[in-house]
């Protein structure tokens, strides 16, 4: 894909994810109506996972950054690899099973920090960081791995 081409929108509905193999793409997520840059995803990244499986919307925008090979699978695929009457079924289950748990892992422990934090006596005591609200968001959406077990 070339540079800046939009992966997935905010908001909008997508029956796919993506695997990037080689450049980056952005995260960006609006706050307070103005497009935020949160991250940047590089190969072995599963991006969009979560809204391809449940059909809810992109909390985040994801755009390639530089030219970018980028595996698309659909819902439909998806589930068609994941027979159980095929034999690589059980290895993929697992594998996306394990990068979800991890993520959802990390993201919990990041809101655990943002929360005790903003709970602290402090002269912030009480408000939450909106762009790490956004990035904790953002990550349970775009999951860097090291690689998918073959």
């Amino acid at each position: 894909m070339p540079a800046h081409t939009l992966l997935c929108q905010e908001g909008q509905i997508t029956d796919r994810f993506f695997i990037v193999t080689s450049g980056e793409v952005e995260i960006a997520k609006s706050i307070a109506g103005k497009s935020c840059a949160l991250s940047t995803m590089g190969p072995g990244s599963v991006l969009a996972l979560m809204p391809a499986l449940d059909g809810g919307p992109c909390a985040v925008s994801m755009r390639t950054l530089s030219d970018a090979t980028v595996v698309e699978i659909t819902r439909h695929s998806l589930f068609a690899l994941i027979d159980p009457a095929k034999a690589l079924a059980s290895n993929l289950v697992h594998d996306l099973a394990l990068v979800a748990i991890r993520r959802l892992r990390a993201a919990t422990d990041d809101l655990s920090q943002t929360l005790f934090q903003s709970l602290r006596s402090s002269p912030r005591a009480g408000r939450i960081d909106p762009p790490r609200m956004a990035r904790i968001q953002a990550d349970n959406h775009a999951w860097p791995c090291a690689r998918l077990a073959a």
